[in-house]
């Protein structure tokens, strides 16, 4: 079961209880899954609901239920590669500075500052 699989199950067994007691409606799970145009029904009726936090709930669901189809904010485009000689200087201003490999990384002294604890507090 992937990540938005259960997801969509936590809100629609949260939903569960609200919808029969608001609406009087049996919510199936089973059938909510499987079947669009159910689901589509349930989705309308809870999102006119009064309880806010059915609203939530309903809205939750239409966005994880239909995946990537939905969209709540566009994408950010793909960086370009580095400009060529005589590319523009603002596009090379973005491009982060080249790693310094001289001298020591800071996994390197995580790495000892570990070691220190271990071999200074050893008696």
């Amino acid at each position: 079961m992937s990540s938005n699989d259960s997801q969509i199950m936590n809100y629609l067994v949260r939903m569960v209880v609200p919808m029969r007691r608001e609406f009087g409606r049996k919510l199936d799970v089973a059938q909510f899954l499987h079947d669009f145009s159910y689901a589509t029904e349930v989705l309308e009726e809870a999102r006119s609901s009064q309880d806010a936090r059915l609203r939530e709930y309903a809205n939750h669901v239409e966005k994880y239920l239909h995946g990537a189809r939905i969209v709540s904010a566009p994408a950010a485009p793909v960086a370009a590669a580095a400009p060529a000689k005589g590319g523009s200087p603002a596009r090379a201003a973005e491009a982060p500075p080249p790693a310094d490999k001289t001298g020591p990384s800071d996994e390197d002294e995580m790495r000892a500052r570990v070691m220190r604890k271990y071999t200074s507090g050893l008696r």
